[in-house]
């Protein structure tokens, strides 16, 4: 049985090894909703390390403070990173979170399904 944990920014579940993390449509990120939203991750993960595929198309906004939390201590137990980004803002995102995150191997793709195909195959 899949386990849902949604928050007020997110939507994140495990299923085959891998934790997907889905930014809900429209959000804006400040420092505490950084923070909370890795807590719930880390209750979801229980100390294991994770392939994370991100959605991160849902999300308009992010202080530079919640990008810097979310890129350093708050990638804490992600073994790898699959973002998706469709849009030029979330490919901007992307970059940003790539150049900054050097805990993990980082990949972009535009859609969810090529994406978790990705992942599938890579393991």
């Amino acid at each position: 049985m899949k386990r849902i944990v949604e928050t007020e920014w997110t939507t994140m579940w495990l299923e085959n090894d891998i934790l997907f993390f889905v930014w809900k449509e429209g959000i804006s990120i400040d420092l505490s909703g950084a923070k909370k939203t890795v807590a719930r991750r880390m209750l979801l993960q229980q100390g294991k390390p994770y392939r994370i595929l991100c959605n991160i198309n849902g999300v308009r906004h992010i202080e530079k403070e919640a990008w810097h939390f979310l890129s350093g201590e708050g990638a804490e137990l992600v073994e790898e990173l699959v973002l998706v980004a469709a849009t030029p803002l979330e490919r901007v995102f992307s970059k940003y979170i790539s150049t900054r995150l050097r805990s993990a191997p980082i990949k972009v793709f535009p859609d969810m399904e090529t994406a978790r195909k990705y992942l599938m195959q890579h393991r």
